[in-house]
């Protein structure tokens, strides 16, 4: 089924920050996230549904200029649910967790209320799923949209600040054939743009059309909502220190060439041979080296050791307990992470 592999953390970068007599190295590496959903294990064809009802007009769009009262504005917004579903296919497919991504556009709704969701029937389900050879269907249920222009004016400078903010809400349901249950979420997006100008006039000119902007926006939802439905890559940031303590500047040097079970091989016998301040960076060293091998059991052991000596040593710097201490943190969550994602994956 899922393509997607779980691998090791990959460095990208690294900034070296002074900060009294240790050095701090930051990096960012790329960490593979979980899903918030986890799809049966042989659901390798999925089929994205339009089960939306059309947002009435007049429903959702306020225009509030300085010093007067709020307006409700027309628009329609009937294709935005195309637009979502549209990108959410493409990032699907790009992605590759499914080996099959089909999409069925228009509504299948034969609703006229708005402002109640509907699932699909298991009725419907079944239908859908023969008709386009799917295993599971992820439908959009209801797409709904509050958007706002608001205006303010700062009277010292006389300039005019202008907002158009768009507040998305998104309600989903996982179904399978055969099965009178399924799985619904709530997602929130929201989307802005900002102006300023002396002038009332430019300043929301500078605004974009509110179609496009809704438009925009939509697609945004489409592009975010991928990231809950299959596990995507993210940056997470890590630290490492170095002082003047040999052991440390050696682990240093084998690092910068990427060559990290040395590093980590000398590290440890920094560990016995220091005091707590020494030895809570060396741990933590250890462990950051551990997470980019794809070691997280090491890697945790060493945090809580990293965390250990730097609870027990009254002299830590405290910037650096908290960098350890956050650490240590994050650790515990990637384990929970990647036991997820093995389920996720199919690991």
């Amino acid at each position: 089924m899922k393509k997607a592999k779980l691998q090791k953390l990959i460095i990208s970068g690294l900034l070296i920050l002074l900060a009294s007599c240790t050095t701090v190295l930051y990096t960012t590496v790329d960490v593979l996230k979980p899903a918030k959903v986890a799809f049966d294990a042989d659901a390798t064809k999925v089929l994205l549904v339009n089960n939306t009802v059309a947002q009435p007009e007049d429903y959702g769009h306020i225009t509030e200029f300085y010093n007067e009262r709020a307006r409700n504005i027309k628009l329609n917004t009937d294709s935005l649910p195309i637009f979502t579903l549209s990108v959410l296919a493409q990032e699907l497919q790009d992605n590759e967790f499914f080996n099959n991504v089909s999409l069925e556009t228009n509504s299948v709704n034969e609703d006229k209320d708005f402002f109640t969701v509907n699932a699909l029937t298991p009725k419907k389900v079944d239908e859908l799923c023969q008709k386009y050879g799917a295993d599971v269907i992820i439908a959009l249920d209801r797409l709904k949209v509050n958007d706002k222009i608001s205006e303010e004016l700062d009277e010292r400078t006389y300039t005019y600040y202008m907002m158009l903010e768009l507040r998305f809400d998104s309600y989903w349901t996982i179904h399978y054939p055969g099965g009178k249950t399924f799985q619904s979420m709530n997602f929130k997006d929201t989307v802005y743009w900002n102006a300023e100008s002396y002038k009332r006039k430019r300043a929301l000119l500078e605004l974009p059309r509110r179609e496009d902007a809704l438009i925009d926006g939509a697609l945004y939802v489409g592009k975010n909502t991928v990231k809950r439905f299959v596990p995507y890559w993210d940056k997470a940031d890590r630290y490492f220190f170095s002082n003047s303590d040999k052991y440390m500047k050696q682990g240093i040097d084998s690092m910068y060439v990427r060559s990290w079970d040395a590093a980590i091989d000398i590290w440890k016998k920094g560990l016995e041979r220091n005091a707590n301040d020494t030895k809570s960076k060396l741990a933590n060293n250890i462990s950051v080296a551990y997470e980019i091998n794809g070691d997280i059991e090491n890697a945790l052991v060493y945090a809580k050791m990293a965390y250990e000596y730097a609870v027990n040593d009254i002299l830590q710097n405290y910037d650096h307990y908290v960098d350890i201490a956050q650490h240590y943190q994050d650790v515990i969550e990637r384990k929970k992470e990647i036991q997820l994602l093995n389920t996720q994956i199919g690991n």
